[in-house]
């Protein structure tokens, strides 16, 4: 068996919740820590065995690797991944990782959910009609994400929970999803939208008064506080909110499990982590066997697992300095999953931050720029107003919150996205003029198209 430590600076990725980069470990405010890069690199962007001869005497009297075990249905190391119908395209996670690294450039720290958005842009593709759910669809990869959602939140809830578990565990073993629908008083929402959401998406449909924004607001960030466990306790601002507003769109994702096997650290021996302009900080750094082995020409990761069964894959870049998710080929560095056999050490920092993500601006670049148009979006199968030549509402903003702590004994990983749903002007009522046939008159049997009086007549005695 050969042996890899993975170590340094790296990504990381919680099967289908969130893309990292840049971490730098050792910080437990969000946006005060250095850069990071790798330290110590192998050609191959691992550290060998041989390399880490400083570690501690407990590290060192222990066996910290494991063998990688054969990847099963249910590890994400496949280009299309999960169970049955349920799939996540290699085509979304290139397009997540692309709107990632625009939006996490320059930023020390970020985690993002593509889960959390696939979520908020599905509920709107299920209101959306013409080149706006198309642009929708060919971001998500899916025809229609409806279908995917419900049977991806019945697979979350009933094989990603534990029930059990002691009662002197730090961490319980859950993965959460919520979705809700903020209906305002001042535009009408459509009857079968709102069913839709509720069925497919399991959505809480509440309806508010805009007019008032303080006290909407406060309904809706207690929701997003209850459902993130009040890792993040808002999400949309007071001012955010006016008599305009028709809804917002908001979901949540909550992550929280202890590890399998749970991470060894000495607080007493600090190792040196590169940061990105070469110089070092001396922290401490967990070390554990990794339970999966990847690696593709861009990359080499670690994958370990959590009691509720997902999996938290750190990933090493094999050259130092700047990287981006969509560099590093993530889907094919999942399809490696123990296409090698090694035993696999691990090492890596305890991670405490969050992060604020605006995403208009990163969506319209990834062309979606239709649905924040209020001239061309089009979501008349949300609105409650027939009519396809009549278009209420467009997406005027659109933004995530997410927060990680990580640990030796597990993590808990929260995210908030909310969409604002905007309402152009309602249309004006039409005056009515009544025509009543009831004395003498005229008619005529009329072609429209060539100007052609087929018949024409009078009727004075009917």
């Amino acid at each position: 068996m050969k042996k890899r430590i993975l170590t340094s600076a790296m990504a990381m990725i919680i099967t289908l919740l969130a893309g990292c980069s840049n971490a730098n470990p050792g910080s437990e405010n969000p946006g005060t820590s250095d850069s990071s890069t790798t330290s110590q690199q192998t050609s191959s962007g691992v550290t060998s065995s041989s390399e880490n001869e400083s570690s501690s005497d407990s590290e060192s009297s222990t066996d910290n690797t494991s063998t990688a075990s054969n990847p099963t249905e249910s590890d994400v190391g496949v280009t299309q991944t999960m169970m049955g119908s349920i799939k996540l395209t290699s085509d979304n996670v290139v397009n997540s990782a692309r709107l990632f690294d625009a939006m996490s450039k320059d930023k020390d720290n970020s985690m993002f959910s593509p889960l959390s958005l696939n979520m908020v842009l599905g509920m709107l593709e299920s209101g959306a009609g013409g080149s706006t759910k198309s642009a929708i669809q060919q971001y998500l990869q899916k025809n229609n994400y409806a279908d995917f959602a419900e049977d991806y939140m019945a697979h979350v809830r009933d094989d990603l929970n534990r029930e059990e578990g002691w009662f002197f565990d730090k961490y319980k073993d859950v993965f959460e999803i919520a979705n809700s629908l903020w209906a305002g008083k001042a535009f009408p929402i459509s009857a079968d939208y709102n069913k839709t959401v509720s069925d497919k998406f399991g959505a809480e449909v509440q309806n508010v008064d805009f007019g008032n924004a303080k006290n909407a607001a406060k309904s809706i960030n207690k929701w997003t506080s209850d459902k993130t466990h009040k890792m993040i306790p808002e999400i949309v601002k007071e001012e955010q909110l006016n008599a305009d507003t028709a809804a917002v769109l908001v979901n949540t994702v909550y992550f929280e499990s202890g590890w399998v096997d749970e991470w060894s650290i000495n607080e007493d021996n600090k190792q040196s982590f590169t940061l990105l302009d070469g110089s070092a900080k001396e922290i401490p750094l967990m070390f554990n066997g990794g339970d999966v082995y990847y690696e593709n020409d861009k990359a080499t990761a670690f994958g370990c697992y959590y009691k509720n069964g997902m999996q938290f894959i750190g990933i090493l870049p094999k050259e130092s300095g700047e990287f981006s998710l969509e560099g590093l080929d993530i889907p094919s560095l999942l399809a490696s999953a123990n296409s090698k056999d090694y035993n696999v050490g691990a090492k890596m920092p305890r991670l405490n931050f969050e992060s604020d993500f605006p995403l208009a601006e990163a969506l319209k670049a990834a062309g979606l720029e239709v649905m924040f148009d209020p001239n061309s979006a089009d979501f008349t199968k949300m609105q409650g107003i027939d009519g396809d030549d009549v278009r209420l509402f467009y997406v005027s903003d659109i933004f995530q919150k997410t927060k990680l702590e990580l640990d030796e004994y597990g993590t808990k990983a929260a995210a908030v996205t909310a969409a604002i749903v905007a309402g152009n002007a309602m249309p004006e009522p039409k005056e009515i003029r009544r025509v009543t046939l009831d004395r003498p008159f005229a008619f005529l049997i009329y072609d429209e198209q060539q100007g052609q009086i087929a018949f024409m007549g009078k009727v004075t005695n009917p």
